[in-house]
């Protein structure tokens, strides 16, 4: 039998995703003529994640956090000479020395919390706040790189992308996290679990170990047995099964 041309037709939820996007690029104004996506304010753009920002965009970035205005004084130049060191190249000595460093201040690399707010609270209100507590959450940063002489790796500078976190975890009772199999610790976020009960102690995290038949069945269990060790529930993903179809909890 010759399958038919439909049935070639890639589908799935990416695919229709991505059609969904794209079909929306034009839009028909009632007069017939056509709108196109550049003449709105999308979204999409804001939501543009940001993971690394030279130091003009970062002072900028947080110009602009902290409403203040500033103007340019034209032919103030400074020139700052340093002699320049890779920071990337530690000794054996350095390297323990910074790891124990790593350790010791850890509980100190968490994601930003979004403030509280209730039924009073004006959106204006909201966004100000927002905007504050993560202008703080970005200055402890920068402190532990600067003072501590921590080298962090890059993390989301977009308020933006965080805001649509908070949101998520809002209105969420099911908290998924997809981490590699590989190496599934490297990829969890124990401060996000902890953000998620904070708020309501009955919302469920679970770790969906991705790629997992790329493990060694002896690998597999020695995680699973960690896992269950630790309190932690997890699934691995299962073709033309649906996530939701997953939530027979282990423990």
């Amino acid at each position: 039998m010759v399958a038919s041309k439909a049935s070639k037709r890639k589908t799935g939820l990416g695919k229709a995703l991505m059609r969904s996007r794209f079909s929306a690029a034009n839009h028909v104004n009632p007069d017939g003529s056509i709108r196109h996506t550049t003449d709105m304010d999308d979204s999409c753009t804001k939501l543009r994640s940001i993971t690394q920002e030279t130091d003009l965009d970062a002072f900028l970035t947080t110009a602009q956090l902290a409403g203040t205005e500033f103007t340019a004084e034209k032919l103030n130049i400074q020139v700052v000479t340093n002699d320049y060191r890779n920071p990337f190249l530690l000794t054996p000595e350095k390297e323990l020395e910074t790891l124990a460093q790593h350790e010791q201040k850890k509980d100190r690399l968490t994601i930003p919390r979004r403030p509280q707010w209730d039924e009073s609270t004006t959106a204006d209100q909201l966004q100000q706040t927002e905007r504050e507590s993560f202008l703080e959450w970005r200055r402890g940063l920068a402190q532990l790189e600067e003072d501590e002489g921590m080298l962090l790796t890059p993390y989301e500078r977009n308020l933006e992308v965080w805001r649509q976190l908070w949101r998520v975890i809002e209105r969420s009772d099911l908290v998924v996290q997809i981490v590699d199999a590989r190496n599934p610790l490297f990829f969890r976020s124990t401060d996000l679990e902890k953000y998620v009960n904070e708020g309501d102690a009955r919302k469920i995290n679970l770790l969906l170990v991705n790629k997992a038949d790329m493990l060694t069945e002896f690998q597999r269990l020695k995680w699973a047995e960690y896992f269950d060790a630790n309190n932690i529930r997890y699934k691995k993903p299962m073709n033309g099964v649906m996530i939701w179809r997953l939530t027979k909890w282990r423990g």
